[in-house]
């Protein structure tokens, strides 16, 4: 009974997927009172524009995307992921130079992966590669069999 409680706790990790902030979203101020939360995600100029770990919640994606500096966005609540997930940009799929460096990584996919058993995760040379993966929602450091990684 245990594991499979574990294995649908660990599942749930599979089903962010990242959305881009349009301009039109932006630019909007009158925002509704619903409550859909989301996690804003906020890119760190000084680093890679691939991913980020700079993160808040919002109580829906249009506060998200209205909030300055707010370039995307991942469904549920922030705290729902593991502190230390750093979020792959939605469109680092079409930028496909990485380095060769390696630093083991642990990129978590999307809801479009369907997974049988366990994480719905690849391990990955580094950030990079992971990323540029379409499939890959957010990363952990390390390798995927980890599993105290994945607390939230």
């Amino acid at each position: 009974m245990n594991k499979l409680i574990l294995c649908f706790a660990l599942i749930g990790f599979c089903t962010a997927a990242n959305f881009i902030c349009t301009p039109e979203m932006k630019q909007n101020k009158n925002c509704t009172r619903e409550y859909n939360p989301v996690c804003g995600v906020k890119m760190d100029p000084n680093k890679s524009s691939k991913y980020s770990s700079i993160k808040s919640t919002y109580s829906n994606k249009c506060t998200a995307c209205s909030e300055e500096d707010v370039e995307f966005y991942a469904e549920g609540s922030c705290e729902e992921y593991p502190k230390i997930a750093a979020f792959c940009h939605p469109d680092a799929h079409l930028s496909k130079g990485c380095t060769k460096e390696y630093f083991p990584t642990c990129g978590l996919f999307d809801d479009s992966v369907i997974c049988q058993q366990g994480l719905c995760s690849s391990n990955y040379s580094n950030k990079c590669v992971a990323c540029i993966n379409q499939e890959v929602s957010y990363i952990l450091p390390g390798y995927c069999h980890l599993h105290e990684q994945y607390q939230p």
